[in-house]
């Protein structure tokens, strides 16, 4: 008899299902079978809608805690083990039928009732309201994936009302590129999405989950659309979520964006912070100490924080003086290190490079972010504007000098008038020669300025000339008038004052003043001040000089100028006594309104003189003023004259000069580098030069030159013993009054070319040979050139070869490459040919020998293609037609720094075939092979051969048997990076451990090029293959094994592939992946993580087989 019956108990659970009633089992059950797999016997009630949601009592025994239920495939929600005989739950949602009912322990050991409940009618729920809570999103990545949290709300009448989580319910989150077709969810990836809370409200489920996406690959910014989707039947059908829910439909606009940006600088600068002037930096060629050159940086949401800047990459740089460092590949480039934080910006540092060789360079600074584009920094700064001051300019560049002397600065800074107060405009009558105004002016020079009294070595001038004429560069204007020292100003400062000459000239002018120290250059200033750090010399901020009143006639010459235009250089003009004056010689005048005009100006006398050197033109009366210049042609707003110089026709040494009036006016006398008036303008020792020696038979030679003119180095050269002469030798030679006066060979004179043992005067010695006679070749402006074959001695030895000319019969002047105009002490054996005899070639070898014969590049992309030729000489084996017996030849690719021949496991070798006889060369046999080297970087080529496989012989470009193998002669190989697909990269494992099994193994990668991989479904024409082997070898050249992997799915612009890494690859392997386009060259990929293919391709950058 029973105290109550099972059925009883049963009931009394249905009435109250949360009420845990504690009874035990039927007493004729005997114990509970704990220890065995669960036995279900009974389901109350057996059958329900297929809504879910029904309160379920599932009766057996062997239940225990923790235990799971299961209807068919879906677990039961809100699940509770009462007791080792019961558990209750609620049904998931399902479709219409009868399902197994499960219970599995925790030990997995599982009892089932089948077809055990029951599920009827149609489903009742419906997703009333599916909503994305996320807002638009900025992001900025500098190259990896940025994770972005998507969350959602998903409101289902009665399942999500309450608390916890409703049943049935699946979510997940979706990304698609923003210029997909956003409203077809299958142009979406979507991933599971979890369940996190409820709402406020307790009407809706949030679930979240997370998106890794892609940055900008070659661009700026990226943007994506994020959104999630639910399903209450397990994934049928799905109803995706917008931003203002889907109750309303779903559009585009409510989608949500993502924008990834990537890090960009904003702002830089060259030079200390707060500092616009200009940089200067000098060396002497063999300093070694060097100068420390700082950069200034700002990139928004980079710098801003203590510290520098993450991602970011400094350069300082040097390069031709008219290059720009944007494009010229010439330019040489140093890494910068931070230094500190001023404000916003971080300031580097980097020591400024001495190139050792006397020159002139431009300096830049450039930063960029993550391997984004270079941003290139001049001394004021430069940001995105495009005018301004903050716009890049080749002209606030830095400059660096190498020289014996550091360039003389000009002044800082200098300006007309007091300080802070514009020019004075000017007003004089023509007439006026009393209360002539005093203008002042302002220089600035550290060190030298703020001194008190006059700065040391300063000089000043006050010039006028005609409006529109620049003052920097003009001739017309007149600088006559010298500045004075003034006062002190601002204890930096130099105030300078001079008083403005009167043109007496109606018109209107301009005036300015300009400053210079130690005779460097020479500032000319403005109205508002000029610098080099943006205060810009301004024609329009000139002082103004009014000339008016009665018109006078023009009585002073404004300036004038002896010989060519152009040419500063003082003429030098020879005669005999007899000779013909034959030498035109030229001037320039100007006039104000005089020249200007067209045609002669009117009034002027031009005079050409001449006189004994040493005597003052101007008030000699030795000077002989006689011959009238000829007005031959306007030049600019000057007039040009001529005149034949006239012959003394008495041995001796003269000057000439020319001088100009106007009206009557004074003489202007005018020297080479032109006088625009005042104390100092004219310079007798710039006037011209003309001797005057006897007429008599010319029997002396002025000067000759051994070589090419414009190259004073002498000439080596050399032969072998029994080699036939064929090395032409010229020379230069000029003799007064017959090769400046002669067309064609001048007469009686001799030239022969000579050699002789080195160390042997060729002047004295009898061991010199001169049998060989030069021969007249052409005439060379003022010189004859004459050329010889120089004779081969036939011994072997050192010797030395040089030219002598004479003269009817005078002294021989011996020549050197440097030329010589004053006899026996002009002349310097050190500089005369150098010419080697050596022996004979040896005849064809007759011991082994190897050598790398060709390398088909020197700078070649990471994947690209190098043809490698190497020859093998070995007597008795290389012999006769076909491939060397035994012969094993392999070509290697290693570090630049590594010597293969000691260091062979630092190279990656592949075996080479034979491919014929060497041309050229007897008994040697021709090998060949390409290699398509990965690893980036400076890297070299060797060769080597071995006739048993175990000892190697290594062969270098001049072969091994010249020195034999050295570092120097290994083929010095430089590899870019890859160029014909945009990116590629491993993606994802970095590490896989060597007994990891099914997905660990998998091994994704992405590789984007333009035009193939954007848009849906796999690029045309691409390869994509993983290769596992030791880092040690170079994965292009060989010592790898590639897997075929198979396409898997779009990821933005990427395409992605995948392939499981074979099991069984031992721990310490390296792997990566290489794609191929069309066929093309492979890109080598490394880890996503740290750029890709964007910086190169690198052995530490690739994934490891860990243990």
């Amino acid at each position: 008899m029973m105290s109550m019956s099972s059925r009883c108990l049963r009931a009394l659970f249905l009435v109250l299902p949360l009420l845990v009633v504690a009874c035990g089992d039927d007493s004729d059950g005997g114990p509970p079978p704990s220890d065995n797999a669960p036995i279900v016997r009974e389901v109350q009630p057996s059958g329900g809608p297929v809504a879910g949601n029904t309160l379920i009592n599932v009766y057996g025994s062997g239940f225990k805690e923790g235990a799971k239920l299961y209807f068919g495939q879906q677990e039961a929600l809100r699940v509770v083990v009462v007791n080792t005989y019961r558990i209750y739950g609620y049904t998931p949602t399902a479709t219409s039928g009868a399902v197994d009912v499960r219970v599995v322990n925790p030990d997995s050991a599982h009892g089932t009732l089948v077809g055990g409940f029951t599920y009827e009618g149609a489903p009742s729920a419906n997703i009333d309201q599916a909503e994305v809570l996320n807002g638009n999103v900025d992001a900025v990545s500098n190259g990896q994936p940025v994770g972005t949290t998507v969350r959602g709300a998903v409101t289902v009448a009665g399942i999500t009302r309450g608390t916890g989580q409703g049943g049935g319910i699946r979510a997940q989150v979706g990304f698609a590129p923003a210029d997909a077709e956003l409203l077809n969810p299958e142009r979406y990836t979507w991933e599971e999405a979890t369940y996190e809370a409820d709402s406020d409200s307790r009407e809706a489920d949030i679930y979240q989950g997370t998106v890794l996406l892609q940055p900008a690959i070659g661009g700026e910014s990226r943007e994506w659309v994020v959104t999630m989707r639910f399903s209450i039947d397990n994934g049928a059908t799905w109803v995706m979520a917008d931003g203002d829910g889907s109750a309303n439909g779903v559009s585009e606009d409510m989608l949500r964006r993502v924008f990834i940006s990537r890090p960009r600088v904003d702002y830089c600068k060259l030079g200390p912070d707060n500092n616009r002037g200009p940089l200067n930096v000098f060396y002497r060629p063999g300093d070694t100490t060097l100068v420390k050159v700082a950069g200034q940086v700002y990139a928004a949401g980079v710098t801003q924080g203590s510290g520098a800047g993450s991602g970011l990459v400094a350069q300082l740089g040097y390069g031709p003086a008219d290059s720009d460092p944007r494009s010229d590949s010439g330019w040489t480039w140093v890494n910068a290190t931070y230094k500190t934080d001023h404000g916003n910006n971080d300031e580097w540092e980097a020591d400024m490079p001495n190139p050792g060789t006397e020159g002139t360079w431009r300096v830049a600074y450039r930063f960029s972010i993550s391997e984004n584009a270079w941003r290139f920094c001049d001394v004021d700064g430069v940001n995105d504007s495009t005018e301004g001051e903050l716009t890049f300019s080749l002209s606030k560049l830095g400059t660096l000098t190498v020289g014996d002397e550091a360039p003389k600065p000009p002044v800082t800074w200098c300006k007309i008038g007091l300080d802070q107060t514009p020019p004075e405009v000017i007003n004089y009558t023509t007439t006026q020669t009393s209360g002539l105004k005093t203008v002042h002016a302002q220089v600035n020079l550290p060190g030298v300025t703020d001194r008190e009294g006059a700065g040391p070595g300063l000089s000043g001038q006050l010039g006028w000339g005609p409006v529109g004429e620049d003052p920097r560069t003009s001739p017309l204007w007149n600088w006559s008038a010298s500045l004075t020292f003034d006062q002190d100003n601002f204890e930096v400062n130099d105030q300078w004052k001079g008083t403005l000459p009167n043109p007496a000239i109606n018109g209107e002018y301009r005036y300015a003043v300009r400053f210079s120290h130690d005779g460097g250059p020479i500032r000319v200033c403005d109205g508002n001040g000029v610098d080099d750090g943006g205060q810009d010399f301004e024609l329009d901020q000139l002082g103004t000089l009014n000339v008016t009143g009665q018109p006078v006639i023009p009585r002073v010459i404004g300036y004038c100028k002896l010989g060519p235009d152009g040419n500063n250089t003082p003429e030098t003009v020879t005669y005999t006594t007899t000779t013909t004056a034959s030498r035109r010689v030229e001037a320039q005048v100007f006039v104000q309104g005089v020249t200007n005009s067209a045609g002669e100006g009117e009034g002027i006398v031009g005079q050409l003189g001449w006189g004994p050197a040493g005597e003052d033109p101007a008030t000699s009366s030795q000077w002989s003023w006689t011959t009238s210049g000829e007005y031959a042609s306007d030049l600019g707003s000057n007039d040009a004259y001529e005149a034949t110089l006239p012959n003394p026709g008495t041995v001796g040494s003269y000057r000439f000069a020319y001088r100009f009036q106007v009206n009557d006016g004074e003489f202007l006398l005018c020297d080479a580098d032109g006088n625009s008036g005042g104390a100092t303008g004219f310079d007798a020792a710039l006037t011209g030069t003309l001797t005057v020696t006897e007429a008599q038979a010319i029997n002396v030679v002025n000067y000759c030159k051994l070589g090419p003119d414009g190259n004073n180095t002498p000439q080596s050269l050399a032969y072998t013993a029994g080699e036939a002469a064929s090395h032409v030798i010229v020379a230069y030679v000029n003799v007064a009054g017959i090769t400046d006066t002669t067309t064609g060979e001048g007469a009686d004179i001799v030239g022969q070319l000579g050699w002789g043992p080195a160390g042997e005067d060729p002047a004295t010695s009898g061991a010199w040979d001169w049998s060989t006679t030069g021969q007249f070749a052409e005439d060379f402006f003022d010189n004859d050139r004459y050329q010889a074959t120089l004779p081969n001695p036939g011994v072997v030895g050192g010797y030395r070869f040089a030219y002598r000319f004479q003269v009817n019969g005078g002294e021989f002047l011996y020549c050197d490459a440097d030329g010589n105009s004053t006899g026996p002490d002009g002349f310097d054996a050190a500089l005369t040919g150098n010419l080697a005899v050596s022996e004979d070639p040896d005849p064809e070898p007759t011991d082994a020998y190897c050598r790398l014969q060709s390398v088909s590049g020197t700078t070649v992309g990471s994947g690209d293609t190098v043809t490698v030729v190497g020859r093998v000489h070995i007597p008795g084996v290389t012999a006769g037609t076909g491939a060397g017996a035994g012969i094993q030849v392999q070509v290697g690719v290693g570090a630049a720094d590594a010597n293969a021949s000691t260091q062979a496991a630092a190279f990656t070798w592949k075996a080479a075939e034979y491919t014929g006889e060497a041309d050229g060369e007897a008994d040697t046999d021709e090998f060949s092979t390409t290699v398509t080297p990965a690893y980036t970087g400076d890297r070299a080529i060797s060769l080597r051969y071995s006739t048993d496989g175990t000892a190697w012989t290594y062969c270098d470009k001049d072969g091994s048997d010249v020195g034999g193998y050295t570092l120097g002669q290994q083929h010095a190989l430089t590899v870019g990076n890859h160029a014909g697909i945009g990116y590629c990269n491993l993606q994802w494992p970095f590490e896989i451990a060597a007994g990891a099994e099914g997905d660990p193994r998998i091994v994704y990668g992405q590789l984007w090029a333009e035009g193939v991989t954007p848009g849906g479904g796999q690029g045309a024409g691409v390869v994509a293959e993983l290769g596992y082997g030791p880092v040690s070898s170079d994965p292009g050249v060989s010592g790898w094994t590639w897997l075929a992997a198979t396409y898997l799915s779009d990821e933005g612009d990427n395409d992605q592939y995948s392939v499981s890494l074979p099991t069984g690859v031992p721990a310490g392997t390296s792997y990566t992946y290489r794609y191929s386009l069309n066929g093309g060259p492979f890109c080598y990929g490394d880890r996503n993580d740290r750029g890709g293919s964007t910086n190169g391709f690198s052995g530490g950058d690739i994934g490891t087989v860990t243990p």
